[in-house]
């Protein structure tokens, strides 16, 4: 019989970790996402400046297996070159055909076969130019002290005739094509002109300073006449084929200029060399330089226009004093002979190119 107040008490229960205690759980790829709420700026005009910054280009890691060999497919390489240009200066007398009576200026000729007419005269070609006469009358005597004779410029005249007496209205055709080659260039470089008459043709170089076109009666019948005046500061007419020779180191050896004056001669000096020395022996004039070329160095002389350079480079100063100023370096008009030496090596000779001149 059970007493009041009192109960059985229940059994206590003893809990325990669970058997999945310190597991790893693998988590299947998930994305996060980062959710900003939009932001709208409305500013007028607005400028923002950047400090300096630097960009770095990224790249993933490369990994090559040694000994790996690669197979290509066949493919093609193109070559790009930049487009070559070539400049040929006009070749003096190259347009001649071997008819009498034509005229080539810089390229363009005129005259004997051609559709331009040479009228004559010529003035001014063969003649000789107007000549300075440096005299100076002798005090309490007849008579002067003589000097010598410089000739002024060559100045010539031409007078053509476009043809197109067949045609009238084909004359501007005609003209364009004076005008094309009559201009007024850019620079100073003189320019051929070469006149042959019933021998040997001969060139000189020069601008022209004069054109006189008139359009008249003849122009309107297809046969204007144009006027051409053209200023040689040369006054020397030359051979159309240049000549050219190579003295060795002590040998003497002869030079030849047909005309009947003096002409300039380019002379080239070729290393290895140590103070060449240069003497036309004819005149007794020497060009003597107080210098050392290696064996890939030349030594130009121009005695026309006085210089001597060492590729880009002026070398005046290595001029000796034993020299004479090197435009007076000439051939004199006939036989020439002419020596050259250097104090050591020198064995590639003295190269001089040069032209018949007459006057």
């Amino acid at each position: 019989m059970a007493r009041a107040g009192r109960s059985i008490p229940n059994r206590p229960r003893i809990a325990r970790h669970p058997r999945n205690w310190g597991w790893s759980v693998a988590l299947t790829p998930f994305e996060t996402v980062s959710e900003w709420p939009s932001i709208s700026v409305v500013t007028p005009n607005t400028n923002l400046f950047l400090d300096s910054f630097e960009t770095v280009s990224e790249w993933p890691s490369l990994s090559i297996d040694r000994d790996q060999n690669f197979v290509l497919a066949p493919f093609e390489t193109v070559s790009e070159w930049p487009e070559i240009t070539v400049t040929v200066p006009v070749k003096p007398g190259d347009s001649l055909t071997g008819a009498d009576g034509q005229a080539e200026w810089n390229g363009a000729l005129w005259g004997a076969g051609t559709d331009v007419n040479l009228l004559l005269p010529v003035d001014g070609w063969l003649g000789t130019p107007n000549i300075d006469n440096n005299n100076v009358p002798r005090p309490g005597r007849h008579g002067a002290w003589n000097a010598r004779k410089l000739a002024q410029q060559r100045i010539v005249s031409l007078r053509l005739q476009p043809n197109s007496a067949g045609d009238p209205a084909a004359v501007d055709e005609l003209l364009d094509e004076i005008l094309a080659v009559t201009g007024i260039p850019e620079t100073e470089e003189p320019l051929p002109l070469v006149i042959k008459g019933y021998g040997t043709p001969k060139v000189a170089f020069g601008q022209i300073i004069d054109r006189v076109i008139v359009m008249d009666g003849d122009y309107n019948a297809g046969l204007p006449t144009v006027g051409l005046v053209i200023a040689c500061g040369d006054p020397r007419l030359y051979g159309l084929d240049p000549r050219g020779a190579t003295v060795p180191t002590g040998s003497p050896t002869s030079l030849l200029n047909s005309g009947n004056t003096a002409t300039h001669p380019l002379i080239r000096l070729e290393g290895p060399l140590t103070q060449p020395v240069l003497t036309n022996e004819t005149l007794g004039r020497t060009l003597e330089f107080s210098i050392v070329l290696s064996a890939d160095e030349v030594l130009e002389i121009d005695t026309d226009n006085g210089t001597v350079t060492l590729g880009d480079d002026n070398r005046m100063s290595t001029l000796t004093g034993s020299s004479v100023p090197v435009q007076d370096f000439v051939l004199a008009a006939g036989s020439n002979r002419i020596v050259y030496t250097c104090s050591a090596d020198g064995s590639n000779g003295a190269d001089l190119t040069w032209r018949d001149a007459t006057l």
